[in-house]
């Protein structure tokens, strides 16, 4: 077989024609059938203005110590004698990685390098066997596809007529459809996850989120912020914590933070969006991606709605912590918010007083006129204690006709005056019941912190319990303060 006569292509003598080909086949890629279509005709456009034999798509498959694995996905070809594509040679084939040339060549794709070579001017050597004796490649250029940072695969042109070098213009054309053609997957992995994300939504009511960590840039799903809305929003990753409640925002921020520090796979974090109408309550779920080196490169994952959730929880919570009767706290709650606003008041050094009441003569009622008036007195009595609370207060039925009210910040003066209110606005209206008006009155004791002889919050409560005590001896109808 003779040697081919050397020629020069026609993309050299006619750059504006590697333009003309770019724009059609970038208009086929973005705008028309997209992927896999476009990348088609664009690969036809670049073969059939450069001159070339082929034009083709590797794609990495997986790349080893050892070896790299990669499959011949697209083939544009001049004519039938030089198509490869569907040769059992170049599907799903490993080349080894043992070969210094090639290693180089592999290397060099990763740092996402063009590489530029005549074939039969190689030393002899594996390379040159395999595209000069084989393949009968004349010129040869290649350029990494690289998708998010990472070689996904390569773009080639194959000229086994025209033994010439590649000019600028012609590796500038190529680099540029690597480029689009990347750019295309990127829009083909987004829809892809769009769609699995829309199916998602479908069932959690959820939205889509990731955030690059090198760049610190980040896209959310619309629907985030309006239920109704599709499409994508971009910003940074202070954009998108500042969607949060502050607080937060300061909570997810450690959560990404932890994540990618303890090398943990991922996160969820329960966080409230700041709405004009209020906060809307989201489950953050996130997963770190890492490169081969382990370092992270991304997070990304779903925000799925949990309003239904919180507001179970916070009825579930409200049913464990009230009292059924009285509709106000329950004695358990009680206990718990003592010793919280006991420990807080001896910390910070300030005010904190309380109220234990009890209806006077409350067997003689039930005697008299039976226990559905008896429990209609105990609503009466809760309702009417309810209405002298500050908005810090927490009144909580304690015992059958007993009733405590935890007043922080209160002084003694506070609490006694607080008291007497009560008191009176009970034992001067008489209660409305199925058995007509029933004049009610009840005992107030009254006790306030005092550091260190109150040692604890039980013996807060047992001053105040005395001091209630005291006003029923004292003739009942009676407001009585521990000291």
């Amino acid at each position: 077989m003779g040697m081919p006569r050397p020629a020069k292509r026609p993309s050299t003598t006619a750059p504006e024609r590697l333009l003309s080909a770019l724009a059609t086949g970038a208009e086929k890629l973005i705008r028309g059938p997209g992927w896999p279509d476009g990348v088609n005709t664009l690969l036809a456009k670049l073969g059939e203005v450069t001159g070339v034999s082929r034009v083709w798509i590797f794609q990495t498959i997986e790349v080893t110590d050892e070896a790299i694995k990669q499959d011949y996905v697209f083939e544009w070809a001049k004519d039938k004698p030089v198509a490869q594509l569907g040769m059992k040679c170049f599907s799903m084939f490993s080349s080894p990685l043992d070969l210094p040339e090639y290693q180089a060549i592999v290397e060099g794709r990763k740092r996402g390098e063009l590489y530029a070579v005549l074939p039969r001017q190689l030393e002899d050597s594996w390379l040159r066997q395999t595209l000069w004796d084989h393949q009968r490649i004349l010129a040869m250029v290649t350029v990494p596809i690289m998708v998010e940072g990472e070689w996904w695969g390569t773009l080639g042109l194959d000229d086994c007529e025209h033994e010439s070098e590649w000019t600028e213009a012609e590796k500038d054309l190529l680099r540029t459809a690597a480029a689009l053609i990347s750019s295309s997957l990127v829009r083909r992995r987004l829809s892809a996850r769009l769609q699995q994300f829309s199916i998602l939504k479908n069932m959690t009511e959820s939205a889509a989120w990731s955030f690059d960590i090198n760049t610190r840039r980040a896209w959310y799903t619309s629907d985030l912020l309006d239920d109704s809305s599709q499409g994508m929003v971009s910003t940074d990753i202070n954009g998108m914590l500042a969607l949060l409640v502050p607080e937060d925002a300061e909570h997810l921020r450690d959560a990404f933070r932890h994540s990618v520090e303890a090398n943990t796979p991922g996160f969820r974090s329960d966080v409230r969006l700041a709405k004009d109408e209020g906060a809307k309550w989201i489950e953050v779920i996130g997963n770190v991606m890492r490169d081969e080196s382990g370092t992270p490169t991304q997070i990304s994952g779903i925000a799925v709605d949990i309003r239904a959730r919180k507001l179970r929880e916070a009825r579930l919570t409200q049913q464990a912590e009230t009292d059924a009767l009285a509709g106000c706290f329950n004695r358990h709650a009680f206990e718990e918010a003592l010793e919280s606003e006991y420990g807080q008041a001896v910390t910070e050094r300030e005010p904190l007083s309380l109220l234990v009441a009890d209806i006077d003569l409350f067997k003689n009622v039930n005697d008299t006129y039976g226990h559905p008036v008896g429990d209609t007195i105990i609503r009466w009595v809760a309702d009417q204690m309810q209405k002298a609370c500050r908005r810090n207060d927490m009144l909580a039925r304690i015992g059958g006709e007993e009733f405590a009210l935890l007043m922080p910040g209160a002084s003694m003066e506070d609490a006694y005056s607080a008291a007497e209110r009560i008191r009176a606005s009970i034992a001067t209206v008489l209660a409305p019941t199925d058995a007509g008006q029933i004049p009610i009155t009840v005992s107030v004791g009254c006790a306030t912190l005092e550091y260190p002889r109150h040692e604890s919050a039980i013996s807060l409560f047992h001053e105040a319990d005395r001091a209630l005590y005291a006003a029923k001896r004292a003739g009942r109808n009676r407001v009585r303060t521990a000291r």
